[in-house]
């Protein structure tokens, strides 16, 4: 049985001298797996459409729990995202994240799109990397089940606030007041932990954010996909914003990325 669909690469591991295997996301079967026969050579139909961050329509056959092309055609290649070093490894990290938080035989609708949008954005370079980047973390790891509670303190319910205190492995916003109590306790915790053994304990930290900051993980969260980089910030904030969305993310999925380590080694 032949089955048509719309799919990212987000993986291409060489096998052998002329054929690969891909990793494809895809929105209405999740990620699945695909054997490109023949696609490293120039001469092949599949050549162009099969390369890393290709958006492709692919037609395909399945056997067991790999897909083999019966046919492809290339949508969008965003090739201009190699234009620059930074961005091209802001693109595998991404790629990177999406991979590891997407499942088989799911719905990646929402995912895919991000993905897609982050990417165009990218090779477009109107828009910030770090601003990508953030925002990108921020509703990657609300996607895979970790949305942080936004109503102000999660402890008093005070809202507005001067100055929010973010717990990061609680996904939780605290006024000073009650963040004070709570720092305590996780002093008291932290002599019990190895921090060695866990990016969790690592990243197991209360940050302290300005009411903007706050204000952009909010609209990052709400904005409909055609708008989620529609705003920006100052130095300052923009820092504040990034590190807490990278720190949000390797809290939750509990994992690093080399591709991320590639990446600050680049930009910093």
């Amino acid at each position: 049985m032949l089955i048509t669909a719309k799919g990212l690469v987000i993986r291409e591991t060489p096998v052998g001298e002329f054929d690969k295997m891909l990793t494809v996301l895809t929105a209405e079967h999740g990620k699945i797996s695909v054997f490109a026969r023949g696609a490293k050579r120039m001469k092949s139909p599949y050549f162009v459409s099969t390369h890393m961050f290709c958006y492709s329509e692919f037609v395909l056959r399945k056997t067991t729990d790999i897909f083999y092309i019966n046919d492809c055609s290339l949508i969008d290649g965003f090739f201009d995202l190699r234009s620059t070093l930074e961005g091209s490894a802001l693109a595998s990290y991404i790629a990177d994240v999406a991979r590891d938080i997407s499942t088989e035989n799911t719905d990646e609708t929402k995912l895919l799109r991000l993905t897609l949008n982050c990417l165009f954005a990218i090779a477009k370079g109107k828009k910030p990397l770090p601003l990508i980047k953030a925002v990108f973390e921020l509703r990657a790891v609300c996607y895979a089940g970790f949305l942080p509670r936004l109503s102000g303190c999660d402890v008093c319910g005070r809202a507005p606030l001067p100055t929010y205190f973010f717990d990061i492995a609680a996904g939780v916003f605290l006024c000073e007041e009650c963040y004070h109590a709570r720092a305590k306790l996780l002093e008291e915790e932290a002599g019990k932990i190895n921090e060695a053994e866990s990016i969790y304990a690592a990243a197991h930290t209360i940050v302290q954010i300005s009411p903007g900051v706050f204000a952009a993980v909010i609209y990052a969260l709400s904005s409909p996909p055609e708008k989620i980089f529609s705003f920006t910030l100052a130095d300052d904030a923009m820092h504040d914003f990034s590190a807490l969305c990278e720190k949000y993310l390797l809290c939750h999925l509990e994992r690093d990325f080399k591709t991320l380590e590639f990446y600050h080694t680049i930009v910093t």
